[in-house]
């Protein structure tokens, strides 16, 4: 048996996670975040690296920021549809180091597969269909479930009643079948007969097979949630009354004092989804919710298999997202769109490892899922490389007084209908975001954690705006960040 530390990182996609935080109400039960933050470190303020899944993905594998890796984007847009030369996948270092390294789940990080990166698993090309592959038909034969059923209950399309989500061929968007991703539903059939539920037996079988041969191993477990569709199976189903959840705290912002971009969207979804006072997105609200329980239970049986197979004791466990969720925030906003408020920006990020403190602790250090990368790196004994942007938390593992980062830039660069790019810094309670051929954001997240009240054009803030201006063109420079947009960006701002 190996004495080298396993390592399990788990990965939900699109979290509500500053709604459980932040609001009163009923909240998603998240036991397996709960289980591994009460035994390690949970980090209050961790922020995604880019709002949008196939950015986040690409620096999650990489460590470094998206003009470094390449992909920009989710679309054709994007400045590469695969990592750009040089600049490798975090299983190549822990490999050297004698690491058999999985992947289990969604990957949506570019055009090369995770096999052809190295990778042990089961993913999919692009965004993915996990309902429509072949493995996942095996899964459901090897434990006689039922295709899996659903009632679609409200969407931007057809409301599809005792539909077999095996037929679609697109589980993003649209598909031909009129099932539409937009939407939330009942699951009819065993809640193992969802995506993530079929994820973690492969990741839990991988790990049986692990704890046979005791290699040591470090392990991805992508599930697809709780992203919308918000398709929730018993026992979660209606667990959440939608009439207690309080209206969110910023449902009624009246956006006059933000860019012009975000007036424009939330009009954009008031007029598709016809929605425009809290009670109609309630039941939305709480599908949304059941399922981040649905999935969080998922990755639990991850853990379970580490206990029951004694691997637990030597494994390290990291549970995160790649970016939040906009969900009904903002007078009615769906997804993440190219928004970068606090809805799309915070994530959950909570580490357990062997010998943690029990009574678990607390940290309100500056962190960003691209921090994990360096992480795991070191974590494996491997050398983190001088060109990653990301920065190793370890030593806030082992002191939590450690010196640390005193600010925290974050970046966007367009999505669907909106191209221009966007910039992040984070300084102590303040949050700037620079938008370019457009108006700014100025918060004090400590005094107003749902961005309510910009600041950009009040004279007392004159001298703090300037200090985050410097700030967020130190990190632009240092991080390499000078495309022309990033130039004019730099120039329209008049960054000192």
């Amino acid at each position: 048996m190996s004495t080298k530390p396993n390592i399990v990182w788990l990965v939900q996609d699109h979290v509500t996670w500053k709604h459980y935080r932040d609001t009163a109400g009923p909240k998603p039960t998240l036991n397996t975040y709960n289980r591994i933050a009460s035994g390690g470190i949970a980090f209050n303020r961790a922020y995604t690296v880019t709002p949008l899944c196939s950015p986040a993905r690409a620096s999650m594998a990489t460590g470094v920021y998206a003009h470094k890796h390449g992909i920009t984007r989710n679309d054709d847009k994007s400045l590469s549809k695969q990592f750009l030369p040089g600049i490798p996948s975090f299983n190549q270092y822990v490999q050297q180091e004698g690491y058999r390294t999985g992947y289990f789940g969604k990957w949506h990080a570019g055009a090369q597969s995770i096999h052809e990166l190295g990778f042990e698993g089961f993913s999919l090309p692009g965004y993915g269909n996990p309902y429509g592959s072949a493995r996942f038909a095996e899964y459901l034969e090897r434990f006689e479930l039922p295709h899996p059923v659903i009632d679609v209950e409200w969407a931007l399309g057809d409301k599809l009643q005792n539909f077999d989500l095996t037929k679609i061929t697109r589980f993003a968007g649209g598909d031909p079948s009129g099932f539409k991703g937009t939407s939330t539903a009942v699951v009819k059939t065993p809640v193992e007969t969802t995506e993530a539920y079929f994820i973690a037996q492969l990741a839990c079988d991988w790990v049986e097979e692990r704890a046979l041969d005791g290699e040591p191993f470090v392990m991805r477990v992508d599930v697809w949630g709780p992203h919308q569709p918000y398709l929730v199976a018993e026992p979660f189903k209606d667990t959440i009354d939608p009439k207690q959840i309080p209206e969110y705290p910023n449902f009624r912002n009246s956006f006059e004092d933000r860019p012009n971009y975000h007036k424009k969207d939330r009009d954009s979804w008031r007029q598709r989804t016809g929605y425009t006072t809290w009670e109609e997105w309630q039941p939305i609200m709480a599908r949304a919710y059941e399922n981040f329980s649905q999935t969080d239970a998922a990755l639990g049986k991850v853990l379970d298999t580490l206990e029951r197979t004694g691997l637990l004791d030597n494994t390290i466990v990291i549970y995160t997202a790649d970016h939040g969720d906009i969900l009904g925030s903002n007078g009615g906003l769906f997804d993440k769109d190219s928004m970068l408020t606090e809805e799309t920006m915070s994530i959950p990020l909570a580490i357990r490892w062997p010998g943690a403190p029990k009574n678990g602790a607390a940290l309100d250090a500056l962190v960003s899922n691209m921090d994990i990368v360096p992480t795991v790196l070191e974590l494996a004994g491997a050398q983190v490389p001088s060109h990653m942007d990301g920065k190793s938390i370890v030593p806030l593992l082992s002191d939590t007084s450690s010196p640390w980062r005193e600010d925290l830039m974050a970046m966007h660069f367009g999505h669907i209908n909106h191209d221009d790019i966007q910039r992040v810094l984070y300084y102590g309670p303040y949050k700037y975001t620079a938008h370019l051929d457009d108006s700014d954001e100025l918060y004090d997240l400590n005094a107003d954690p749902f961005e309510l009240h910009n600041l950009i054009d009040e004279p007392a803030m004159t001298d703090v705006l300037k200090e985050m201006k410097a700030r967020l063109h130190r990190n632009m420079d240092q991080a390499g960040d000078v495309s022309a947009d990033s130039l004019r960006l730099i120039q329209q701002k008049s960054m000192p």
